[in-house]
């Protein structure tokens, strides 16, 4: 398994050049987060460009629009069509500079609870998501959320889920992320991890959480990663890890300053790379 690489949503209050400094020095690739471009699209081709010039790896893709049908955290546009539409743009942003990687996408969710809607229309937008990533050169990979998301960032609570999904949606671009901070609850996780189609994992660590965005560093939570790494080991996965936390509305948030934020990802790098050498 490679080392634990960083996602720009872990790194949101840094800049984009802490962002690259901190991968440099310590020797980790880097998970871009489309929303952290700037809006300007001359500028935010200069930021691309500026990545790629840094010599800092890339693992995966956040667009900016992550789901088919309208979330919680992002309602509009709330026409699946249209989000659609920005999803294959986002594909077609990355793929001149990055190509064969993945973006990662969450289904969204309905309103009235129509989770079958909701089913049924990703599968068909994800089959027309995934033709494009291919003539791209690019990838998709699906993610199940928590439970707590359930029915409003998305009708997936369960690794197992996405599976079905990326079944359904059947094309070789299209795949799957596991998420363990989401998933590490499902009793039929560990049963279910295997590397087909797995295009990247992401991780955090779990305490009971007092707002929605309280990921911890990892080993400051219950999650057992170590039998959790080794089951992904067993599974010849061989690809990326992304540390993802998201850190706000508590009072000992990772992004309250700029060492803080880093000293956490010096611990996850740290506890990563202890567990993956056991579990393996």
């Amino acid at each position: 398994m490679q080392p634990l690489a960083l996602s720009q949503i872990t790194t949101s209050p840094l800049t984009l050049e802490q962002d690259l400094q901190l991968c440099l020095r310590l020797g980790c690739a880097l998970e871009i987060a489309e929303k952290k471009l700037s809006d300007d699209t001359g500028r935010a081709r200069e930021q691309l460009e500026q990545i790629k010039e840094s010599g800092v790896r890339i693992t995966s893709i956040q667009p900016r629009t992550l789901t088919i049908f309208p979330s919680a955290s992002a309602p509009q546009p709330s026409n699946p069509q249209l989000r659609l539409e920005q999803l294959m743009m986002s594909v077609e942003r990355f793929s001149p500079f990055w190509p064969g990687l993945p973006l990662i996408t969450n289904t969204g969710a309905d309103s009235s609870g129509n989770e079958a809607r909701v089913w049924d229309g990703c599968v068909e937008h994800y089959q027309t998501l995934a033709v494009h990533a291919e003539r791209q050169g690019m990838h998709i990979a699906l993610e199940a959320l928590g439970p707590s998301l359930m029915n409003r960032n998305s009708v997936l609570f369960t690794f197992s889920q996405a599976q079905a999904m990326a079944s359904a949606v059947n094309h070789p671009h299209f795949g799957l992320c596991l998420d363990l901070y989401n998933s590490w609850q499902d009793a039929g996780l560990l049963t279910s991890i295997s590397a087909h189609k797995l295009f990247i994992v992401q991780l955090a660590d779990w305490r009971r959480p007092r707002s929605l965005h309280d990921r911890r560093a990892l080993g400051d939570g219950e999650i057992p990663f170590k039998a959790l790494l080794g089951a992904l080991a067993a599974s010849g996965y061989a690809g990326d890890c992304v540390l993802e936390i998201f850190s706000e509305s508590v009072d000992d948030s990772l992004w309250q300053d700029a060492p803080t934020l880093i000293q956490a990802v010096e611990q996850s790098i740290a506890a990563f790379s202890e567990w993956s050498v056991h579990g393996q």
